[in-house]
């Protein structure tokens, strides 16, 4: 899930070009289709799943919730291009259930799913990990009165979306890693480990074509969720590292799984890195001043969230900020600019998890 997932739908304002509607497949480049399923009551709205067609194979990488409205999308993708299910395999960029739980619905018997997963008892056994560290906190500080919490059989319970709910649905899994190649038509894709967002996530590199499918890993417009409940577990580390492994792919096109596809890679990674790098030095900064709990630094911190921001004409109409000191010198600058900058966040990040303390969570 994205950092901007609870705020309101975004409108776009008049003028600005259609969506594709869902289940009908857009021609990318031969052989290779987006198609847009509905994410139904998420402010993410929708999911970029690609299709690739084969002579005897169809290959769909992401297939949506586990929710009618996503199944229907598929469907109708595939009888648009004269496609059947007994043809499909799947491809997984990562574990999470806006890209997986259709699987519910959609799998047959002998169906092909690749992941960089060993097996979906891996996601419910990180779930139950979490649950375990998650569920004293809520316990100690929810009351029935607060927003979002449900009680049942006496028990806190935090109100969640679909999003985090389990497959019931468990196939066996093909397993993926750094290196692989994945043939898929006449496409051969080398797959990038790429953590933060998730443990299990994967890219999808064409260097022929010089087109990415980059899942949730590098978004337009937002930055996807990184979070931990295990402060052993650095995930802000892991994205940041994973980011600037990019900077080394030449890419003429990335498909993300939300949003439109886009270009310029570079720039989008190092305004990002760059992004993390602010943010983690005014964290510094303020437990160098001697703020050194959670709520204390949450309230001095400069950044608010405003949900309003969003439905702005000119936060549609822009990408990002091309004029960053940063960006800027990242666009002229060897690869190895990337790495600097990863290596300072991650200098920060450390020096702020060995200052925080969490006695008042």
């Amino acid at each position: 899930m994205e950092q901007e997932q609870n705020r309101a739908p975004e409108t776009p304002p008049a003028g600005a070009p259609a969506e594709l509607p869902f289940g009908e497949p857009l021609l990318i480049c031969p052989g290779l289709y987006r198609v847009r399923v509905p994410l139904p009551h998420n402010p993410l709205q929708a999911l970029n799943s690609y299709i690739v067609l084969g002579d005897e194979t169809t290959t769909i990488i992401d297939v949506g919730f586990n929710h009618p409205a996503c199944e229907k999308a598929l469907d109708k993708a595939l009888e648009s291009l004269g496609r059947t299910w007994d043809t499909v395999e799947i491809v997984l960029t990562h574990s999470h259930p806006d890209h997986t739980g259709n699987l519910d619905r959609i799998y047959r018997d002998g169906m092909r799913v690749y992941a960089n997963l060993h097996s979906f008892k891996e996601v419910e056994n990180l779930m139950q990990m979490q649950a375990n560290v998650f569920g004293p906190l809520l316990r100690k500080a929810a009351t029935p009165q607060q927003s979002g919490l449900v009680f049942r059989k006496g028990k806190h319970r935090l109100h969640i979306s679909a999003e985090l709910l389990p497959l019931t649905c468990k196939p066996d899994l093909i397993y993926l890693h750094e290196g692989d190649v994945l043939r898929a038509g006449s496409f051969s894709f080398e797959v990038i480990e790429t953590p933060g967002h998730d443990p299990w996530h994967i890219c999808l590199y064409e260097p022929d074509r010089k087109l990415m499918i980059i899942g949730d890993h590098v978004l337009e417009r937002i930055t996807p969720s990184v979070s931990s409940w295990f402060p052993a577990y650095n995930a802000l580390e892991e994205f940041l590292e994973s980011l600037g492994k990019m900077y080394s792919y030449d890419v003429d096109l990335v498909l993300p799984a939300h949003g439109t596809p886009y270009t310029g890679l570079r720039e989008r990674v190092m305004f990002l890195i760059a992004h993390h790098g602010e943010r983690l030095q005014e964290l510094y900064d303020l437990v160098a001043a001697g703020h050194d709990d959670i709520v204390s630094i949450s309230s001095h911190a400069k950044w608010r969230y405003d949900g309003r921001s969003t439905r702005s004409s000119s936060r549609w109409a822009r990408r990002w900020p091309t004029s960053c000191t940063s960006c800027a010198k990242a666009r002229s600058s060897k690869p190895s600019a990337a790495t600097s900058t990863v290596s300072s966040c991650r200098s920060a990040a450390a020096a702020i998890e060995g200052s925080i303390t969490c006695a008042s969570i």
